[in-house]
């Protein structure tokens, strides 16, 4: 059976948070307002000092400002910005390790909270074809400014993870999983081999105590 590598996007294959640093590249360009970009980049700052949870209202907040906009104008301002600035985020580190397994012949997937644009734009960069990540409402080719269902976090993680497995023969048991965060312990316990990269504190001390591989990327 074919091995299967599952990469997260933020902290593992990203320094940083890739929408925060979406979030500054639409303030350099005037396209949110001051307080809109305080209002997400607190709850960013709680998020990484653990006192924030579910990031869901946030990120459905965080992408309001696409209401009534056209679905190929926004493509087009996230390639932009990835060719500006996102690029230049990506963990040489990672890129190592995913042609590491590629000369294995292993198979890829992201699994992120990240919205689709965002992901779908690393993902291609990385020579990478399936993405599984959170959606933006579209309607009649505008953006609603509302995310489609739920957000890709989580034990949702796990639970996309597992249906990507079953739908595409893949096994956990012949699986890895790259993840940074605590909310992503469910996933990280589900495959044979796990390994945290810049854990967060709260994952650290799981990884230590199941004694998984901790690697660290210089930022």
């Amino acid at each position: 059976m074919k091995e299967l590598v599952i990469l997260d996007l933020d902290g593992v294959t990203i320094k940083d948070q890739s929408q925060i640093i979406f979030l500054n590249y639409l303030r350099s360009k005037k396209i949110i307002d001051l307080f809109f970009y305080f209002k997400i980049y607190i709850w960013f700052i709680f998020y990484k000092l653990g006192l924030a949870k579910n990031p869901e209202k946030v990120v459905d907040f965080a992408y309001s400002f696409l209401k009534g906009k056209k679905q190929e104008e926004i493509d087009e301002l996230v390639h932009k910005f990835f060719v500006d600035k996102l690029r230049e985020f990506i963990f040489p580190e990672i890129i190592d390790i995913i042609n590491e397994h590629k000369a294995r012949g292993r198979e890829f997937v992201i699994i992120s909270a990240a919205v689709l644009p965002i992901v779908r734009e690393v993902a291609s960069f990385l020579g990478i074809k399936n993405i599984i990540c959170t959606e933006l409402g579209i309607e009649g080719g505008l953006f609603t400014g509302k995310i489609l269902g739920k957000i890709i976090y989580g034990k949702n993680k796990k639970f996309v993870a597992e249906r990507f497995i079953n739908e595409n023969d893949f096994s956990f048991g012949n699986s890895y999983a790259y993840a940074d965060h605590i909310s992503d312990l469910n996933l990280l316990l589900a495959v044979s081999k796990p390994c945290v990269v810049n854990p967060d504190r709260l994952l650290r001390v799981q990884a230590k105590k199941r004694n998984w591989p901790i690697l660290i990327f210089k930022k």
